[in-house]
């Protein structure tokens, strides 16, 4: 079994990747669990909620290892909760610490903002130049992952990453 994060900024292609994968891999696509949550809360949350959303996808990513895939892909890890509690609240909690330093995946795929924004509701970042700061945050927690840019990312990802 082979596990794979796709992870990155806002608008970066990261669930649109993460689905195509799992669909070219036959694997099991883990969706990102904070959209579901911050719909559910209509997109209220303060610092509290994040550790209680990182739980949410820890189990996604639990409920689905457990099918024993040859391919699970997920849609970000801990890592995106880190930095979104990094750059919102000035502080992260131990949990996630925690899991961004402990939670294993065999590959990692770093999105990189340079495809068109794309509103949503549930988006805070807009502003380009705020996106690669992001980004950069991504980069520096992340040292291994492969990066990922450009309109053809499925390719690239099985090219880069994923060939035997």
């Amino acid at each position: 079994m082979q596990t794979i994060r796709v992870t990155g900024p806002e608008s970066s292609g990261k669930t649109t990747l993460a689905r195509r994968l799992a669909w070219c891999l036959d694997g099991i696509y883990v969706a990102e669990a904070a959209r579901a949550y911050l719909h559910a809360r209509r997109g209220s949350y303060t610092d509290d909620d994040l550790p209680a959303i990182w739980e949410a996808q820890r189990q996604l990513e639990e409920t689905a290892l457990a099918e024993r895939p040859s391919y699970l892909i997920c849609d970000t890890g801990p890592e995106v909760i880190h930095v979104w509690s990094e750059v919102k609240y000035g502080h992260v909690a131990r949990s996630v610490r925690e899991a961004v330093a402990s939670r294993q995946y065999d590959v990692t795929l770093l999105c990189a903002p340079d495809l068109p924004w794309v509103p949503d509701p549930l988006r805070e970042t807009p502003d380009l130049k705020q996106r690669w700061e992001l980004f950069e945050r991504y980069r520096v927690l992340l040292p291994g992952a492969t990066v990922i840019t450009g309109p053809d990312r499925v390719a690239q990802a099985l090219r880069r990453s994923l060939a035997p």
